[in-house]
């Protein structure tokens, strides 16, 4: 089968500036082929790459080691992280809100990232208004097949939440930034001087570093 999502072939090119100049050893979860990481390794950020995917058996050429895993299965994860690791950077890309224990993957995420280490994260923003404004004036909130509310997230987060979730393992959190998608929320956000922030923020980017 080709990879024809938008999703598996994309490369996270808002999230390559928060990404460690040397991003060493990079374990890239739920990835897809391995475009966001292969582009680190493109700009000599990068000097290998392990892969976790469904579609790890289409990972580009670039990416060093592709595994199809479970990520609700933790021990199984332990067990390939500890014979593939450890990483100077792992990326979770709008992977964690997926799974059953986001909080057991980032322990685990923890214990085999190198000293110095950093985990890169992007999630969901339960926050933002098109979440809570038909929640608080109408009672309705509907899944969709994609962006915030897609009907696969089994995780919800805020802006704490997502703080919480990084750190949950004893990182220190080193970056969180709101990523505002369109560029109407953007001027709006800025005509409000930011007081709402929160609510035009479809993602937040947060690192956690280990000491």
């Amino acid at each position: 089968m080709d990879v024809v999502s938008e999703y598996h072939d994309l490369v996270r090119k808002d999230v390559l500036p928060f990404v460690p100049q040397e991003a060493g050893r990079v374990l890239d979860i739920g990835g897809g082929i391995g475009a966001t990481s292969v582009a680190l390794k493109d700009r000599g950020s990068a000097s290998h790459i392990v892969l976790l995917d469904q579609v790890a058996d289409q990972a580009l050429p670039a990416v060093d080691a592709s595994y199809a895993v479970d990520l609700n299965d933790l021990d199984a994860l332990d067990e390939l992280l500890g014979n593939a690791g450890p990483f100077d950077t792992v990326l979770c890309l709008d992977v964690l809100e997926h799974l059953v224990d986001p909080w057991g993957v980032v322990a685990i995420i923890d214990k085999h990232l190198s000293k110095g280490g950093a985990l890169v994260v992007s999630l969901p923003n339960l926050s933002h208004w098109s979440v809570t404004v038909p929640l608080v004036f109408a009672g309705q909130f509907r899944y969709a097949d994609k962006g915030i509310k897609d009907r696969t997230h089994l995780r919800w987060f805020s802006r704490e939440g997502a703080v919480d979730l990084v750190g949950s393992s004893g990182l220190s959190i080193e970056l969180v930034r709101s990523s505002i998608w369109k560029k109407a929320e953007r001027l709006v956000n800025l005509l409000t001087l930011k007081l709402f922030q929160r609510h035009f923020t479809a993602q937040y980017f947060v690192i956690g570093r280990k000491a």
